[in-house]
């Protein structure tokens, strides 16, 4: 494991213990299950957005998923969707080379430390 993806999983960790203080861990659990089960399609939509170079669908969606991202402290795929919620709104055209496999790895780290922490409450 890499510096970045030790820090990335101390932010996902941190956020989801502050939640749990915060709230309970029943909730916590609910909010994880909901991001894992809605996430895949927030990335079709960016996807679909970005072929179709729709950058008001494309805004919308990166905007949602950064903040369901960095509400549970997932800071690395929030980032990656800052970006692409920037290029929506910029007066930049979308080029074809543009894709979400980073937005699907950084949801893939994600997810990892999101199972892992629903396994220990």
């Amino acid at each position: 494991m890499s510096i970045d993806e030790s820090a990335s999983e101390n932010s996902v960790l941190a956020r989801l213990n502050e939640l749990v203080q915060e709230t309970d861990s029943e909730f916590v659990v609910e909010l994880i299950d909901i991001f894992i089960k809605e996430t895949p399609g927030h990335i079709k939509s960016i996807a679909k957005a970005l072929e179709a170079k729709d950058k008001q669908s494309l805004t919308i969606t990166a905007h949602t998923l950064k903040g369901s991202s960095l509400n549970l402290g997932a800071k690395q795929l929030g980032a990656v969707c800052y970006k692409l919620e920037e290029l929506g709104r910029s007066n930049n055209t979308i080029s074809a080379s543009i894709t979400t496999k980073d937005i699907e790895i950084e949801f893939e780290k994600a997810k990892e430390v999101l199972f892992a922490f629903k396994q220990n409450q």
